[in-house]
């Protein structure tokens, strides 16, 4: 009989704290709401001088688009390439000094100027004895090959050019030979 004393103690407690909660909400009414007035100051809206129209587009006589490019000459290649700067002369190494050899009149050292023809680029380098060396192995082979400096305001990069060759599927046939004997995949770079 203990257990079901125990459940009806409990069970009163709750119905008292019940009415010692809501009872008094039931009873007082509605709850009155008070209405908080902010004043704010807001500033006058701007004064906009008015706008002129613009000018419809048949009031406007538009040129002819490239006619001002049409009056000018084109450069030809050949003077653009002489005024560029020279670049800079690269540092000899500390280990041994280079003599102006037959090495510094090869073909395939340096090239600044614009040549005819598809290349196919073999390789890209940071390095110049990198660069240098797949140029070397290259040069075994039956495919021309040139190292292009590429000067950039940071540092130079060294490219690795085959050609070049007079159209598009021979550079591709050249490419396909280059990556089945040394494994180099290349791309084109066309004039």
């Amino acid at each position: 009989m203990e257990q079901r004393s125990k459940q009806r103690l409990i069970g009163a407690v709750v119905l008292v704290a019940l009415g010692v909660i809501f009872l008094p909400m039931l009873l007082s009414g509605p709850v009155e709401q008070t209405r908080v007035d902010i004043e704010f100051d807001v500033p006058p809206a701007p004064e906009v001088p008015p706008q002129s129209e613009l000018p419809s587009a048949d009031s406007i006589a538009a040129p002819e688009p490239g006619a001002s490019l049409a009056d000018e000459t084109r450069p030809e290649p050949e003077a653009a390439i002489a005024e560029e700067a020279p670049s800079p002369p690269m540092e000899p190494s500390a280990e041994a000094p280079e003599e102006p050899s037959a090495e510094a009149s090869d073909p395939a050292e340096s090239v600044d100027h614009v040549s005819d023809g598809v290349f196919v680029q073999v390789g890209a380098f940071q390095s110049h004895e990198n660069a240098r060396r797949l140029l070397d192995e290259l040069e075994q082979g039956e495919i021309p090959v040139r190292l292009v400096e590429i000067d950039n305001a940071q540092e130079t990069r060294y490219r690795v050019h085959a050609g070049p060759f007079e159209d598009r599927s021979a550079a591709e046939t050249a490419s396909q030979a280059l990556a089945d004997q040394h494994g180099l995949s290349g791309f084109l770079i066309e004039p």
